[in-house]
């Protein structure tokens, strides 16, 4: 286990790329919805323009080994908050890069400012609006790709699992969000206006290239804006109420649905704890490992699918799982390195009778047919159940290739020639669906 202390703080180099976290879809949905974010914002006195007097130095023992984070936060309950918050992850992503997890900032959010999200969307409506300098125009596509990037990792908008009406805005103050390049310094300046809106607004439209050179945060390996705890209960409260008020429920129903909230809400918690963990582990992971993006992603969702409330045996021993998990997706990362997906060509021309001894039923669970496949022409269409048809395209002798490129169907045959199955293969996935006798 790892042991803190707050001591006075040391800071050092580099930043880390800013990209959401790859997501547990059913937790987001069905029991983040309940739970997710935060509450309600109130005006704010101006903070101070020295930026930095409240970081902490939080060290910790991991294996015998000294480390540190550095811990911005306003309050002692927040400083205690994100030690606790940060403890795991720090020793999981120490064991995960087999060695330091390098030189890192939570921020801690206060009551009444504004999520980092909020100054970059105000950011992105000035620009839009042609109100600021010109020269600004890659920062602002930089923070427009990053929240774009956001919105569809979190996959909260047009999420079925979701109360009607509930999207990426709804939670996006208790998302916490990894802070680099324009993001951060866009929060660096909206800090020193003490986060009064028309002063940042002001100070937007004034802003030139030259001033975003100016960040404090580039001293750190990599840098994580953790949203204030309290934010939680106001957002569930207001998630709750607007999806009982959305199905008019009387006054018996909603008594009924507050009991089973009260009672399932320390596990949506724990669910929604562990994103935002996932989270930061993919901060760290990012900010100081070799690995490209697929491999973070996957060990990222190898992280969070064991730390989610899923009563799973031996959950007393979660740690050991979790380091566990994460060995054993490190050894899958290094079996997709000696042989990646790649993209194949489509054929420029084909004979389709040459794909006829294809065609046919397979299935992954006989006797049932979960797949077939079709010719109609010079269409190539991969059935699964009763589902629309996937169209492919003839990449090889026995290879198709979706028309997005995502996705390749091999035909695999055995020493006499007759067909097999068919392989689906993705990028870091693949399976094989038999042909049916």
């Amino acid at each position: 286990m790892l042991s803190f202390a707050a001591r006075p703080s040391v800071s050092s180099s580099a930043s880390i790329r800013a990209d959401a976290l790859p997501c547990h879809r059913r937790w987001l949905g069905a029991g983040v919805a309940l739970l997710i974010l935060t509450g309600h914002v109130i005006a704010a006195d101006p903070v101070a323009a020295d930026f930095g007097k409240d970081i902490q130095l939080a060290p910790f023992v991991v294996k015998g080994a000294p480390l540190s984070i550095s811990i911005h936060a306003r309050t002692k309950s927040d400083r205690r908050y994100a030690e606790k918050f940060a403890e795991e992850v720090v020793e999981v992503a120490y064991e995960t890069l087999d060695g330091s997890t390098g030189k890192g900032l939570v921020i801690v959010g206060a009551e009444g400012e504004p999520h980092p999200i909020a100054i970059m969307q105000k950011f992105l409506a000035l620009a839009q609006a042609g109100q600021l300098d010109p020269s600004l125009t890659g920062s602002s596509g930089d923070v427009d790709a990053t929240l774009k990037l956001v919105r569809a990792k979190m996959k909260m908008d047009n999420n079925p699992d979701l109360p009607p009406g509930m999207t990426f805005d709804t939670f996006v103050r208790a998302i916490p969000l990894p802070l680099e390049g324009a993001a951060a310094q866009l929060y660096q300046m909206a800090w020193a206006e003490g986060f009064d809106d028309a002063r940042v607004e002001q100070r937007l439209r004034t802003v030139t290239r030259d001033d975003l050179k100016s960040d404090k945060l580039s001293r750190y390996d990599w840098v994580f804006y953790l949203p204030p705890q309290s934010v939680m209960s106001e957002v569930f409260k207001d998630v709750l109420n607007k999806t009982m008020k959305a199905q008019k429920m009387g006054v018996f129903k909603r008594a009924a649905v507050r009991t089973a909230v009260f009672t399932f809400s320390p596990v949506v918690k724990k669910a929604f704890e562990g994103i935002r963990k996932g989270m930061l582990y993919m901060t760290i992971l990012r900010g100081k490992s070799g690995y490209n993006e697929g491999d973070i992603d996957a060990l990222v969702r190898a992280y969070i699918r064991e730390i989610m409330p899923d009563l799973k045996p031996g959950s007393n021993n979660e740690h050991g799982r979790v380091l566990a998990a994460v060995a054993k997706q490190k050894l899958a990362n290094a079996e997709y390195a000696k042989d990646p997906f790649v993209k194949p060509a489509r054929l420029d021309t084909f004979d389709p009778a040459a794909y006829a001894p294809f065609e046919g039923e397979y299935t992954r669970k006989p006797p049932e047919t979960t797949h077939r496949f079709k010719i109609e022409g010079e269409s190539f269409q991969w059935i699964y159940k009763d589902g629309k048809p996937r169209i492919f395209y003839p990449a090889g002798d026995r290879l198709l290739v979706s028309e997005d490129g995502s996705m390749t169907l091999g035909f695999l045959l055995d020493e006499t020639g007759a067909v097999t199955g068919a392989e689906e293969r993705w990028v870091r996935r693949r399976q094989t669906i038999p042909r049916k006798p």
